[in-house]
């Protein structure tokens, strides 16, 4: 039983390299002819692949290479048998017994693309043998589909005008990659698809998981100067830029070089990609480190969101090398106070009591104000000097 497939590859990134490849593609599938995306593990030739079938408009046939192919595994084969027995004895002096034997045909992929015009998806093709492709000139070149002998079906199959093939593939230095054979080469238009510049990686990084484009891009480069300074061997930087985003994004982990936790994240997806040494891979990685914390300042705070910057040990140094006391056990560390600001008031000062009555008269900064003398009322000093001397006058002092 074989499965179609309505495939929609989600949150694909149109960068313009790719708009301008798939109308490109998309035009030689339209003037009825098959195209080959060739390029290196992780360039994205299975999305690009999966989208120009979607707007092909067409069913979808998926099919991967496997050395184990056989002929049989594309086209179809003989599966079970089918026994009709027929007992005729409408004369019951006469018993007729028919007793046929048929054996079942089951299509596979490439026979059901071509008799109902769907659209094949043949992805990485070359890691089936090439003697197992040879079924595929007849059906793309004179459009005919040659099937083994039968006697309860034909042996040709009239491929459908609307059959499209699509075919994808790995360089043949890959390990478990065959050679194509030149005759299916020929009947193939070959579109090269080269890795994504720095710029269409963070378009990637940002739609495809949702990340900030600025941390997206700090990704991006380390993983490229890794890749140039310590894995030049490294097949395609994309893949581990992905997957580095994707687990920051999930887990809320900074990109920054001072962050230890994406410093592991970055050692666990990017060393074994090194054909170095582990420990010199390990160096080379940590020298990177060590230049994008200084190149960071800018963006730290931004990423960081207003976040204190924390302490950065770089490698080589000490643990204790900060200046950092250890922490005590048991200790309880308490936020540091929140202040908010209030309206400004104007401070009400206190008058300092002072000892020494000179020193008490040079702190009075302001003049006294003198009131004016009302009339009808005697002076105020007059009246105090009047209460005084009456006061004098009834104090009787009496001799001992």
């Amino acid at each position: 039983m074989n499965t179609v497939l309505q495939a929609r590859p989600r949150n694909f990134v149109s960068t313009p390299t790719l708009e301008r490849t798939a109308f490109r593609t998309l035009r030689y599938l339209k003037s009825g002819y098959s195209v080959h995306l060739k390029g290196a593990a992780g360039t994205g030739k299975t999305t690009l692949a999966l989208h120009l079938a979607d707007l092909l408009g067409r069913p979808i046939m998926l099919l991967f290479g496997d050395d184990e192919f056989k002929t049989s595994d594309l086209i179809g084969s003989q599966t079970g048998y089918t026994r009709k027995k027929v007992v005729d004895n409408y004369i019951h002096s006469v018993m007729k017994v028919e007793d046929e034997l048929r054996q079942n045909w089951i299509d596979s992929r490439l026979t059901l693309a071509c008799r109902e015009g769907f659209t094949l998806v043949y992805d990485e093709f070359n890691r089936s043998r090439p003697e197992v492709n040879n079924v595929l000139l007849s059906a793309l070149e004179e459009k005919l589909l040659v099937l083994p002998p039968n006697q309860n079906r034909s042996e040709y199959i009239r491929v459908s005008p609307h059959f499209r093939a699509i075919f994808t593939s790995n360089p043949e230095e890959y390990c478990g990659v065959h050679g194509t054979q030149d005759a299916l080469q020929d009947r193939l238009i070959t579109i090269n698809m080269p890795e994504p510049d720095e710029l269409a990686q963070q378009q990637i990084l940002t739609q495809k998981v949702g990340l900030d484009p600025i941390a997206a891009l700090q990704i991006v480069r380390i993983v490229r100067a890794f890749q140039t300074d310590a894995a030049p061997d490294m097949v395609s930087s994309l893949r581990p830029s992905l997957m580095i985003a994707t687990i920051c994004n999930d887990h809320g982990i900074i990109p920054l070089a001072e962050n230890a936790d994406f410093r592991d994240v970055c050692s666990d997806i990017l060393l074994t990609r090194s054909k170095h040494p582990l420990p010199e891979a390990t160096r080379r990685l940590w020298d990177l480190f060590n230049q994008f914390v200084a190149s960071q300042v800018d963006v730290a705070e931004q990423l960081q969101g207003g976040q204190a910057p924390r302490a950065v040990r770089l490698h080589g140094e000490d643990d204790d090398s900060d200046g950092v006391p250890p922490p005590v056990n048991n200790a309880v560390i308490e936020a540091p106070p929140v202040i908010e600001e209030s309206p400004l008031e104007e401070p009400v000062l206190a008058t300092p009591m002072l000892e020494d009555p000179a020193l008490e008269a040079l702190t009075q900064e302001e003049p006294i104000l003198e009131e004016p003398a009302l009339e009808g009322f005697p002076p105020a000093e007059d009246t105090v000097l009047g209460t005084a001397e009456s006061a004098l006058e009834e104090a009787v002092i009496e001799p001992q």
